[in-house]
């Protein structure tokens, strides 16, 4: 029996070895390694809560997206998000999207996260937008997020998924307008107090300034000239802004998002310059 336990643990420690120096680690390789280290779960939990080995945690982190994890793990998983390593962070982000079990000692923990970490708030959206309702107490916090025009299309899309019939009307027409699901007929009924939520939106940045915030600035825009005639002064200051750059130098300010952009330049065309009763020269009928 002695020859036999160190037999089983030099097989034990070599697949360890081999697990963490492999040129790559795959699901064949991590159902390998379980299969030669009945504790290979444990293991891996072990690396991830104190091994120093950015490397090492992320390998870890591989095998306990594939083997699972147990409610205990939770809080090193958490940690991992904090760290430096972005391969890291984006595993145990992996590792926690898969487990919405344990949807009630996550959300809490990314909710400080969401508060107090803005560079993880990506990462909580989306974990939160595979729990759906499961991250329902996550909505008062994340409604904030929809004033923000560099967040808002991905809070909005978040709570599209975990927040029914937990918003009002006019947070829900938000949601709506930023998630591509409005409908012009609700926002008409919301009326002037929602058309300036709209107006509020759009002036708080100026979005080829903001390249970030345009997709969303967009959206509530064209929302703006569904309800709208003639904008406010300071709006129109901005759209008029709009309107007078040129294709190419709008691309240049704005890159990868200047086909948003152009689309919203040709609504800001229709509300700066609306059609005029008659037009001069035109012949009388």
């Amino acid at each position: 029996m002695a020859l036999f336990g160190g037999f089983q643990e030099r097989r034990e420690k070599k697949a360890i070895e081999h697990y963490f120096t492999a040129p790559s680690v795959d699901v064949p390789a991590i159902e390998e390694f379980k299969k030669a280290c009945p504790q290979a779960q444990a293991i891996l939990y072990d690396v991830v809560k104190s091994c120093p080995d950015r490397d090492k945690r992320f390998r870890a982190l591989v095998g306990l997206h594939t083997l699972g994890i147990t409610a205990d793990m939770v809080p090193a998983v958490l940690d991992a998000l904090h760290d430096e390593d972005d391969f890291v962070q984006e595993s145990a982000a992996k590792v926690l999207t898969d487990n919405p079990q344990y949807a009630d000692a996550v959300v809490p923990s990314l909710l400080t996260f969401y508060k107090e970490k803005a560079a993880t708030r990506p990462i909580v959206l989306q974990i939160f937008e595979q729990y759906g309702p499961a991250a329902r107490a996550a909505v008062p916090v994340l409604l904030d997020g929809l004033a923000r025009p560099t967040e808002a299309l991905e809070v909005a899309r978040c709570l599209a998924k975990i927040a029914a019939g937990d918003l009002d009307p006019a947070q829900q027409a938000i949601v709506d307008v930023l998630s591509d699901h409005k409908k012009a007929e609700d926002l008409q009924r919301l009326g002037a107090g929602f058309q300036a939520t709209l107006e509020a939106f759009l002036l708080s940045c100026v979005p080829w300034r903001t390249v970030d915030a345009i997709p969303a600035w967009r959206r509530m825009l064209e929302a703006y000239a569904e309800m709208s005639g003639r904008p406010s002064e300071p709006l129109l200051h901005v759209l008029t802004e709009l309107v007078q750059y040129s294709d190419w130098k709008l691309r240049g300010e704005v890159g990868a998002q200047f086909m948003e952009m152009s689309r919203a330049k040709i609504i800001a065309e229709k509300l700066v310059r609306p059609p005029s009763a008659a037009t001069p020269g035109a012949a009388s009928v």
